[in-house]
């Protein structure tokens, strides 16, 4: 399979963290090339990663996770506690 087309349906749901370190369909983010990583963020529509390095991508990979679980978290939260009068 080639590696852009590997990529063409990442979602959030598809990362994971396995011993401290983000990863996609089963590929550690760190082992992934430049242009998978490109195809991946360019998937997710994460913005500002057009000519940065392989390792500023990771960092907001990283850092755009991170907030997604917690923002999901809070929604979790805060629909459990909502009354409607």
């Amino acid at each position: 399979m080639e590696a852009a087309k590997q990529f063409d349906n990442v979602t959030w749901a598809d990362f994971g963290i396995v011993d401290d370190d983000l990863t996609v369909c089963d590929h550690d983010v760190k082992s992934l090339k430049y242009k998978d990583l490109r195809a991946v963020c360019s998937q997710l529509k994460i913005r500002g990663v057009k000519n940065t390095t392989k390792e500023q991508m990771i960092k907001k990979l990283v850092f755009m996770h991170q907030g997604k679980t917690r923002y999901g978290k809070t929604l979790e939260v805060l629909e459990s506690t909502l009354t409607r009068k």
